[in-house]
């Protein structure tokens, strides 16, 4: 695998699927525990809507 350098790395890093992944998941469980139901379900619906997508 070629090295990253400069422009290509920060792009890679803000193009990585697993941060908006990891967050969605952390305001799911979070919103779970505070029994804010509505945000809980868009919160998994955007997980869904995110595994689904293929432009990934």
């Amino acid at each position: 695998m070629p090295q990253l350098t400069g422009t290509r790395r920060v792009r890679a890093a803000f193009t990585d699927p697993l941060p908006a992944v990891a967050a969605l998941a952390l305001l799911a469980v979070a919103a779970a525990a505070l029994q804010a139901t509505v945000l809980c379900w868009a919160s998994v619906g955007a997980l869904a809507g995110f595994a689904l997508s293929g432009s990934v």
